[in-house]
């Protein structure tokens, strides 16, 4: 019998900033885990970066600016063919909640998103998550919807193929 032992980084400590990006510009985030804590009202994430097999040649990736405001919904894309490379986040105790931010890789070649869906939440409130990214698709999108009273987040993704014009 074979077991996988999974061991989780976490990229940011409680109510202290999130940067994460891929160590390479042609891969995207295939794997997130994230984990509330009720006392602290804040969430701890970790990533994990996978090849995009059908992006060749240069790539060009950029960060956005902040996409909400605190206890704000989130609902940001990457054009273009661009996929998720990267988050930032920083964390505001008044407000217990997070503003966000992406960065997104865009292929120079003419890429486009095919077979586009949009996952169900992956997380319920105060709970933890790990969401693989099926095989073949990137994030292009992230939707998230804060609860006051909860002081958390819901995080739900819209993932797609990646094919050359």
């Amino acid at each position: 019998m074979l077991y996988w032992k999974i061991t989780v980084q976490w990229k940011n400590d409680w109510d202290r900033p999130l940067n994460f990006q891929c160590s390479s510009r042609k891969s995207s985030i295939h794997q997130i885990v994230s984990y509330h804590d009720n006392k602290m009202e804040d969430r701890r994430f970790d990533f994990n970066c996978r090849h995009v097999p059908s992006v060749v040649g240069p790539v060009s990736c950029s960060l956005s600016g902040y996409v909400n405001d605190f206890d704000a919904p989130v609902l940001y894309s990457c054009p273009n063919g661009g996929y998720i490379n990267g988050i930032s986040s920083y964390h505001h105790n008044h407000y217990e909640d997070r503003r966000y931010r992406f960065r997104c890789c865009v292929p120079y070649s003419r890429h486009c998103h095919r077979n586009c869906s949009w996952t169900n939440w992956v997380n319920d409130w105060d709970s933890y998550f790990n969401y693989f990214v099926p095989s073949g698709y990137v994030i292009r999108s992230v939707h998230s919807i804060h609860d006051n009273h909860r002081e958390d987040r819901r995080f739900q993704f819209e993932i797609c193929q990646i094919v050359k014009h």
